[in-house]
């Protein structure tokens, strides 16, 4: 197939599945679903939207469309938020784009509580160059689908087998790095008290590229798995084993280990950890990332043409809340070793943000985030720092409008002089809730 055809049938697939999820929110509202709905029009101005080292300024205003479906029933299982949006530059230095974000979970019960399908799509914008500042001259629509069947069987009151499977498909509009897997999970486990669970499990999983320029490879694992949770006090899963990567590239190991421990500290602060061992690729990671713009999956080191990866990572997160005040902090280190390329990197990840409701109808936040990647580009070592400052003020003009102002200042130094860049943005936010 040619590449233009091949990725334009992309671009309408992630597209359309944007549209589609947007319109399952039109659904009426039961008493087990949550649907909003709301138009978005903004309008700002920015002096480098390019993020280039000499950039120009540019007016962009868009319009869009933004929704959530949440819904939980004894059949159903659903948790899906999307943004579709139009943007024009009214200086005309680049072509107008139509954009959109998407995350959606959505779970049926064909026999609650033992068989279930799972329908899985992240949908966003990454970086094509990733070792550049993601913006309109480098950015390429990515999406990530996994469905497949979950299948418990009891084996008596407190102990049940597990049976799972997904295929999984990665696309992106303009680099080569498509791919298709295949998951296999079986496992079983029981119930050891009332608030908590044990067992074992293993998976297997195939991982096929469409480009010949990149490695097919096998990623099994065999783990322990054990989660506890008391109310909303304490939450914690656990799983922890060993992790096989078979590939032409060669054969590796690592211990394998995913910890995500929520604690309430007091009445006000709640602490979460989360660490990591095991393979992974950037089709996982850009799926793992939640909502695009809050996550990895608009984060612009995500790396299609990377291959798999050993990620050793630790993140801790620190919430204060007060009635009218909410302050996070979160900061996170991560090593990256690839398997067939040269791209081993460090990175940093800090980030403080607060929220304030002022009035009843006026509400204040800010955020500063810092990052820093040491990783080698074409044999050399490079160094490279993002910083970010946002300032918002919000008013609620009715019970169905609101108003928003926003600033934002970004930059980036750099051993690569080419990449650093100096913004400052600012914008107007009116925002009409449909429902």
């Amino acid at each position: 197939m040619p590449r233009r055809q091949s990725q334009d049938r992309s671009r309408l697939k992630a597209a359309t599945g944007v549209a589609l999820a947007l319109g399952v929110l039109a659904l009426p509202d039961s008493a087990n679903a949550e649907v909003n709905l709301s138009v978005e029009s903004t309008a700002g101005y920015t002096n480098n939207f390019e993020r280039r080292p000499e950039g120009s300024d540019e007016v962009p205003v868009s319009l869009g469309l933004t929704g959530t479906w949440i819904e939980t029933t004894e059949r159903l299982s659903a948790d899906v938020e999307g943004r579709v949006y139009g943007v024009m530059y009214l200086n005309n230095t680049i072509d107008d784009d139509v954009l959109g974000q998407l995350d959606g979970s959505v779970i049926w019960w064909a026999a609650p509580e033992r068989f279930a399908w799972v329908l899985e799509n992240v949908y966003g914008q990454i970086a094509t160059d990733p070792f550049s500042p993601i913006g309109p001259a480098n950015r390429q629509n990515t999406n990530s689908l996994s469905t497949g069947p979950d299948w418990y069987i009891l084996l008596g009151e407190r102990t049940r087998a597990y049976l799972g499977g997904r295929y999984g498909l990665a696309q992106y509009e303009i680099t080569d790095d498509d791919s298709e897997r295949w998951l296999g999970i079986v496992g079983i486990d029981r119930a050891v008290s009332s608030s908590s669970r044990l067992g074992v499990q293993a998976s297997a999983e195939t991982v096929e590229f469409d480009s010949d320029l990149q490695q097919d490879f096998d990623r099994n694992a065999v783990y322990v798995n054990y989660e506890y949770a008391r109310g909303e006090q304490v939450g914690l899963i656990l799983n922890a084993g060993y992790t096989w990567l078979s590939s032409d590239a060669g054969d590796g190991s690592a211990p394998f280990l995913e910890l995500l421990l929520s604690r309430q500290l007091s009445a006000n602060v709640n602490l979460q950890l989360e660490l990591a061992s095991q393979f992974s690729d950037a089709g996982v990671r850009f799926a793992a990332g939640g909502m695009p713009g809050s996550g990895a999956g608009a984060d612009p080191g995500v790396i299609p043409g990377g291959g798999a990866y050993e990620v050793r990572s630790g993140r801790g997160i620190v919430e204060f809340q007060r009635s009218r005040t909410t302050l996070n902090f979160a900061i996170e280190i991560s090593d990256e070793l690839y398997e067939a390329a040269a791209l081993d990197r460090r990175r940093y990840d800090a980030q403080v943000s607060v929220e304030r409701h002022m009035t009843q109808r006026m509400t204040g936040s800010g955020s500063a985030r810092w990052t820093r990647n040491d990783y080698q580009s074409d044999g050399l070592d490079r160094e490279d720092t993002d910083t970010e400052y946002r300032l918002e003020l919000r008013r609620e003009l009715g019970q169905r409008t609101s108003l928003s102002i926003v600033g934002l200042y970004a930059s980036r130094g750099s051993d690569d002089p080419t990449t650093e860049f100096d913004e400052t943005r600012g914008y107007l936010v009116f925002d009409y809730s449909l429902r």
